[in-house]
C-alpha cells in the first residue's frame, strides 16, 4: 500500500513537472509569436533592435547576447544591440572571424563535440572555453547578420534551447530582410534614377525639416538653383539620349565637387538644387562659381562625339540674409531667372526686399 502511494505521488510530481515544462514552452512560443509580429511592424533598424533586446532575454532567459548586422561595404559585422552584458564577443569584426558565417550554419565550439572557437571571441583570462553559440541571420540565401549567445553559468550547467534559438534566428533574419527591402524601395522612391541624386519628392520631404532647423538654431542656410542653359537645343539637336548624358554628367560633377553634408537634388527637368546648411552668402557664392566653372569645363561625349560646351545659370539665396526661411526657395528661383535674363552662364545672388530685411 505504501509503495502504491509513493508511486502515485511520484507520478503526480512528474506530471506537474511536465505540465510546468509545457506551460513554459507555450509561454515562450507566445512570446516568440508576439516578437515576430512586432518586428514586422518595424520600419527602422533601431526599432527592430529594440524589439530583439526586449523579447530575447524573456524567450531564452539566462543567456547574454548581441545582435550584429552585416555592413556589405566593409564586410564587417557591427553590433546594433545587446542584452545581459555579454563578455566574450567584440562589438565589431570581420565576417571571416566567425565560423557560423563562414559555414552558414550555427556554431558552438564548446558543445558536446570539440570545435574551433571563433576569432571574434575574447578568451583572455578564461580558464576554459566559454559556452557560446553563433547563429547566422540568413534570408533569401543572403547573409544579413548574426545573433550571438553565451551562457552565464558554468559550462554544462545550462543547455541552449536550440529549437527556440533556431526559430529566433530565422524570424530575425526574415525581419531584417523585409527591412532592407523596404529601405531599398524607399530609396528608389526618393532617388532620381537617371542621375542617382535625390529627387524632388525627397526635397519636399526634407525642406520643412531644414527650414525649421535653420529658424530654431538661428543659423544660416543657402540654396543654389541651377538650370542647364539651352537644354532644349541639346535635346532637339542631338536627341534625348544626349540630353540624358548631359544630366548624368552634371549630376556626377555636383557630387564630386560638394561636401558630404551638402544635399543635392534633381529638382525637375534640367533644374538642380543644392542645399548648403551652415553656409553664408559669401561662402555659397564661392561654391556656386566653382560649380559653374566645373560644369563649363566638362567634355561630354555622345556616341563618341563631343556635345560642345554645356553651361548652367545659378541663382543663390541665403536665409536670413536675403529672405525669411519660408521664402528661401522662391527667392533662389527668382535669382535663377535673373541670371538667365542677364545672359546665362552666371551666378546671381538674391537681393533682399527692403521690407524683408531681417524682418523675422
Amino acid at each position: 500500500m505504501a509503495q502504491a502511494i509513493r508511486v502515485f505521488r511520484e507520478n503526480g510530481i512528474e506530471r506537474q513537472r511536465l505540465e510546468a515544462v509545457q506551460e513554459a514552452e507555450r509561454a515562450s512560443r507566445a512570446l516568440l509569436a508576439r516578437m515576430t509580429q512586432r518586428m514586422q511592424g518595424c520600419d527602422t533598424l533601431d526599432a527592430l533592435t529594440d524589439v530583439v533586446r526586449r523579447f530575447v532575454p524573456e524567450i531564452v532567459p539566462g543567456f547574454a547576447g548581441r545582435l550584429y548586422v552585416l555592413d556589405p561595404d566593409s564586410n564587417r559585422l557591427e553590433e546594433t544591440g545587446n542584452w545581459l552584458d555579454p563578455q566574450h564577443s567584440g562589438r565589431a569584426f570581420s565576417t571571416l572571424d566567425c565560423w557560423a558565417l563562414r559555414r552558414g550554419l550555427p556554431h558552438r565550439p564548446a558543445g558536446e563535440t570539440i570545435d574551433v572557437p571563433c576569432a571574434h571571441l575574447d578568451l583572455d583570462g578564461t580558464d576554459e572555453l566559454p559556452d557560446t553559440l553563433c547563429l547566422p541571420l540568413i534570408a533569401q540565401r543572403q547573409t544579413l547578420g548574426l545573433i550571438y549567445f553565451e551562457s552565464r553559468k558554468a559550462r554544462g550547467e545550462q543547455r541552449f534551447p536550440e529549437n527556440y534559438l533556431q526559430m529566433l534566428s530565422e524570424n530575425i533574419g526574415l525581419a531584417l530582410s523585409n527591412l532592407r527591402l523596404r529601405e531599398r524601395l524607399q530609396a528608389m522612391a526618393l532617388t532620381d534614377s537617371l542621375t542617382g541624386l535625390s529627387n524632388r519628392r525627397n526635397f519636399e520631404e526634407e525642406l520643412p525639416l531644414s527650414l525649421a532647423k535653420a529658424e530654431r538654431e538661428a543659423g544660416v542656410l543657402s540654396f543654389l538653383m541651377l538650370d542647364i542653359d539651352h537644354f532644349k537645343r541639346i535635346n532637339d539637336g542631338f536627341g534625348h539620349e544626349a540630353g540624358d548624358a548631359v544630366l548624368r554628367a552634371i549630376g556626377t560633377a555636383l557630387r564630386q565637387a560638394l561636401r558630404e553634408d551638402t544635399r543635392i537634388f534633381r529638382y525637375g527637368g534640367e533644374e538642380f538644387l543644392v542645399m548648403l546648411p551652415g553656409t553664408d552668402s559669401a561662402q555659397a557664392m564661392e561654391r556656386a562659381e566653382d560649380l559653374r566653372a566645373r560644369i563649363a569645363s566638362l567634355e561630354i561625349l555622345h556616341h563618341g562625339e563631343p556635345l560642345g560646351p554645356v553651361t548652367v545659370s545659378i541663382g543663390l539665396a541665403t536665409t536670413p540674409d536675403h529672405c525669411p526661411a519660408a521664402k528661401l526657395l522662391r527667392t533662389a528661383d527668382a535669382a535663377l531667372y535673373r541670371a538667365k535674363d542677364l545672359g546665362r552662364n552666371r551666378v546671381e545672388v538674391a537681393q533682399p526686399r527692403k521690407d524683408e530685411r531681417l524682418a523675422t
